[in-house]
């Protein structure tokens, strides 16, 4: 990769509010100020989080969990409060294998505003934009999709499992879900391991749990016992299934997902790991806060660092082919592209509201995000946002 003698500085150097504080690998801070304070199912303030999924339910049992429903007028607090023209949780976004359909999480907004009777998992076609389902599950965390077309949607002490056509397999519980749009500990990410056999969950309490979900499998194979005194964001390579942790409190740590050993971690690199993703041929990209820029970890191992980033972490991050990168300090609205090829960066038109999880289409063209005013939306490498039929 060739880089330019002078690094450049991407995004803008102020941060827009976030309401609550999002996972990421590092803690949100306003502008300036001191990391936000938690809100969280039952108010703000110190309260317990919830736990990570310790057990798996068969496909009878989820069947049987009930959404989570809307309290009691006079028992609404700010943790549940509805926002007008808030239409979708910033940490789930899912693209099928395919290309062809893209999956996200409806807050519960439009739900306590009457404007809609289901609130969790939506999909929609990508040809179109249109809606091709909605699995009214009330979950709003983070979601993947495994090369089957498999989803693994999370939401607060839950991740659902959900089979290619939608129907519902499994369910992994931690206990009952809670209700509210902006619940300040969810379930961060979630990666599928390359077959597929292995899934990665960290959970609200910031627990690494691996679990071995098989057709006939569906238990805990490992709990991480990593070093950072807090995880906040994880990756598994497409090539190798090396899973990549970053967090507080140390450098991005390498993993075997299946043996649950670690294996490396990733040293040298200046600043905090504050995002992180790994590209389509296992190379691994690290956005650090602090020292702001993004760095380039090679499956052989080699350590580059490319443009530096104005705006401080955490950061959405998305790997796409051919090379590209997609940047957005979280709680901002602009998306900063860098081609590792051509060493080019773009800043994109600035997304209405706040932008929230991307990903590549498979040929590297086509940019999704989640807009928490617009819904999902797509960028085709010119011109505005697309947005798709909002929830």
């Amino acid at each position: 990769m060739n880089l330019s003698p002078s690094r450049r500085r991407l995004l803008g150097a102020s941060v827009l509010p976030a309401a609550l504080s999002l996972a990421g690998c590092g803690p949100f801070r306003r502008s300036g100020g001191a990391p936000e304070e938690p809100v969280t199912a039952d108010g703000p303030g110190d309260v317990d989080r919830p736990i990570s999924p310790d057990r798996c339910l068969s496909r009878e049992e989820a069947e049987q969990r009930s959404r989570p429903g809307p309290p009691e007028h006079e028992d609404v607090g700010p943790q549940n409060e509805a926002l007008p023209g808030e239409h979708l949780s910033v940490h789930g976004l899912a693209l099928f294998s395919d290309g062809g359909r893209i999956a996200a999480n409806q807050t519960s907004d439009a739900l306590m505003l009457g404007e809609s009777d289901t609130f969790g998992t939506t999909v929609w076609s990508t040809s179109d934009g249109s809606i091709l389902e909605r699995f009214d599950n009330g979950l709003i965390g983070a979601v993947t999709a495994d090369r089957r077309g498999r989803l693994a949607i999370g939401g607060a002490t839950t991740v659902e499992l959900r089979l290619a056509d939608g129907t519902l397999s499994r369910a992994l519980t931690g206990g009952e879900e809670p209700f509210g749009p902006r619940i300040g500990h969810l379930v961060s990410d979630v990666a599928f391991t390359a077959d597929g056999s292995q899934l990665a969950v960290l959970g609200a309490d910031g627990r690494v749990m691996v679990w071995t979900v098989g057709e006939d499998t569906c238990e805990i194979a490992h709990e991480l016992a990593t070093d950072l005194t807090s995880v906040r964001g994880l990756s598994i390579s497409p090539i190798d299934d090396t899973l990549a942790v970053c967090g507080e409190g140390g450098p991005v740590e390498l993993w075997d997902p299946v043996g649950g050993e670690r294996t490396g971690s990733v040293e040298g690199v200046p600043g905090t790991p504050a995002g992180l993703a790994h590209a389509e041929d296992g190379t691994l990209i690290i956005c650090t806060d602090g020292e702001q820029a993004i760095h380039v970890f090679s499956s052989a191992g080699a350590l580059t660092t490319g443009p530096e980033l104005a705006a401080s972490g955490p950061y959405w991050v998305a790997a796409g082919g051919h090379g590209r990168v997609a940047v957005a300090a979280r709680g901002d609205s602009r998306v900063v592209v860098w081609d590792r090829e051509s060493d080019e960066t773009t800043e994109l038109p600035p997304v209405q509201g706040s932008v929230g999880t991307m990903v590549w289409s498979p040929d590297g063209g086509t940019l999704y995000a989640v807009s928490t005013s617009q819904g999902v939306i797509a960028w085709s490498g010119s011109g505005d946002w697309h947005a798709f039929e909002t929830p």
